[in-house]
């Protein structure tokens, strides 16, 4: 609910006064200015996750602005991708971690809290650029802050999120950051210190693609019905041929393995203009660690099988650097 007038919000110490200067918007649900928004940080890994992220909100008919913060790492031509495909972007300073390790793979994660900073919406709803929407989830902008999908009994999981974005907010955020350690070293960890407090969302907004092994380690890993995303974890399908997920390649990330999510990811690939699919293309590196771990797994005979599969996946032929 939000409070039309004058509003005391306390932290650190200090009063901040916020006054509304039009009353006649009321802040109805009508009238909420709402988007979806992702961040990227750090290097261009994500850029053709954020690319497809985009097109299966646009494929799910939602009309809802797209935003992504982004810092200095993406190049132009990424940016102009990022925007055809129908992201408004917007460049940050990206924040550093503080109890992550230097060089690790969260080390910037706190860019995310950048988030609270796009005060010129209502509420935004975050979303991390490994998911994929499967079904229209504007009608998730009406659960108040801070709401997601459970990681681990009292925990959230921080890829998606929906937020009320508040400059207040955001300074205490960044107060508390070198006060409250993280249990992960990352945002995740973080903001379940901070938001002791959390309503709960469907899991099936934020579907993690992991699961149990049988006792023969030959699981088919199918996805459930009518679910809102599925969260990519493990190696993300545009690092894989498009024939199956070659996560089933390495016996430490079959977890991570399932056909049927794979095949979702690329249909909204498929559907996508030509222009964007470009932003997809294989590395040459990439295609050899792929090329190298189906080796491995011929070799030792893995019984998913999936290393017997005949790949056609045409991106082989036009490698990048």
């Amino acid at each position: 609910m939000r409070v039309i007038g004058a509003l005391v919000l306390q932290f650190a110490g200090k009063e901040e006064w916020r006054y509304s200067q039009q009353p006649e918007l009321n802040y109805t649900a009508d009238h909420e200015r709402e988007a979806y928004v992702t961040v990227l940080h750090s290097s261009e890994d994500y850029v053709c996750g954020a690319i497809v992220l985009a097109q299966s909100i646009i494929q799910s008919n939602s009309a809802t602005d797209l935003v992504l913060l982004h810092d200095k790492s993406l190049t132009d031509k990424s940016l102009q991708g990022l925007q055809a495909a129908g992201w408004k972007t917007k460049r940050i300073s990206r924040i550093r971690s503080p109890f992550s390790r230097k060089g690790s793979y969260n080390e910037w994660n706190y860019s995310k809290l950048r988030v609270w900073q796009l005060i010129e919406y209502d509420r935004v709803i975050f979303i991390d650029a490994d998911l994929l929407i499967l079904k229209k989830i504007d009608k998730f902008f009406y659960f108040p802050q801070l709401s997601a999908a459970g990681n681990d009994r009292s925990l959230f999981n921080s890829g998606i999120m929906v937020i009320e974005p508040s400059l207040c907010m955001f300074e205490k955020l960044m107060l508390k950051s070198f006060k409250v350690a993280s249990y992960n070293g990352g945002d995740q960890g973080f903001l379940n210190e901070i938001f002791t407090w959390w309503h709960r969302l469907p899991s099936k907004i934020n579907y993690l693609k992991v699961f149990k092994l049988d006792k023969h380690g030959n699981d088919e890993h199918q996805i459930p019905e009518n679910l809102y995303t599925i969260h990519y974890l493990g190696l993300k399908p545009w690092l894989c041929y498009k024939d199956y997920d070659c996560n089933w390649d390495k016996v430490d990330h079959h977890i991570f393995a399932s056909d049927s999510a794979h095949k979702k990811w690329w249909e909204v690939y498929d559907a996508m203009p030509k222009k964007l699919q470009k932003f997809c293309a294989l590395t040459k590196h990439g295609n050899w660690r792929i090329k190298k771990w189906r080796g491995i797994a011929r070799n030792a005979s893995l019984v998913d099988g999936h290393w017997k599969i005949r790949v056609r996946d045409p991106r082989r032929y036009h490698l990048v650097e």
